[in-house]
């Protein structure tokens, strides 16, 4: 066993182990009908794992009324002043905010790393966002991003869409989610081929072997599943930290009421 060695470099090597947020991802490509339910899940199960969560929500834009990252990237951060006895779930609107990290000099992916000081320390950063900002601010990176789908046209195309910018454009290499609206066996046998046609073509026209999921959507109010719990342990072995923070905990635990996402899941 080695022993610990008190010299002045152990400072410095405390001060490289500081906490730091992490980062997941979620694809927003139209399809909320398996989106929303999937991420509201999935922020349960970190939840109940004990991880503060934050989503930056970038299919809704920041207001006077309705704040989010682009107040937080201005240092106008709000409290309610509480204490918060259970680990916080805060939804950030954030299409403005993640404007400004493209936007902002230096790469993309580098700017989004100055998230990390004002962010719960220990904490799980979820960015729900369009394909083409996903690609930029995270692309080429270890983070395995969740493309949900359901047998819908019009969710197939936007999803083959997606998928095809993920892998060439931003190399990165997502999980497939194959969202079932009824748990019995028979729906999800007629179902399942949604997740294997679209590995199916990554494999054929992309040369990409992916990883597929079948999960039936759950109640809102339901306890998540087993496969749900496995797939947010799946994403935290994907995450990516955001570098440390220095950022109180507890800074910020409002979830903002404007978000899509927050009128489909209510306060947590």
């Amino acid at each position: 066993m080695l022993d610990h060695l008190s010299n002045q470099a152990s400072g410095l090597i405390g001060l490289g182990c500081q906490p730091s947020p992490r980062l997941v991802a979620m694809v927003s490509h139209g399809d909320e009908r398996a989106e929303l339910p999937l991420l509201w899940q999935l922020c349960l199960s970190l939840v109940n794992f004990g991880y503060s969560v934050t989503v930056l929500d970038a299919t809704t834009a920041e207001s006077d009324t309705n704040p989010g990252l682009e107040q937080l990237l201005e240092n106008a951060l709000w409290s309610d002043g509480s204490k918060c006895d259970t680990p916080a779930w805060t939804v950030l609107p954030c299409a403005n905010g993640i404007q400004t990290l493209l936007e902002g000099p230096g790469a993309s992916s580098q700017n989004l790393h100055q998230l990390g000081p004002l962010l719960p320390a220990e904490g799980i950063v979820v960015l729900y966002c369009k394909v083409e900002w996903m690609a930029a601010l995270i692309g080429d990176s270890h983070v395995e991003p969740l493309l949900a789908v359901t047998p819908v046209k019009t969710s197939l195309l936007t999803s083959y869409i997606a998928l095809k910018r993920l892998l060439i454009t931003g190399k990165l290499r997502p999980t497939i989610v194959n969202m079932l609206q009824e748990p019995n066996l028979f729906v999800s046998a007629q179902q399942s081929p949604t997740s294997a046609g679209l590995s199916e073509c990554a494999k054929k026209f992309l040369g990409h072997e992916l990883k597929t999921l079948d999960i039936v959507e759950q109640q809102a109010d339901a306890a998540p599943c087993q496969e749900v719990q496995r797939l947010a342990l799946r994403l935290l072995e994907s995450a990516v930290p955001l570098g440390a923070t220095s950022a109180p905990r507890g800074a910020m635990h409002k979830v903002t009421s404007g978000s899509n996402f927050s009128q489909f899941a209510g306060s947590y």
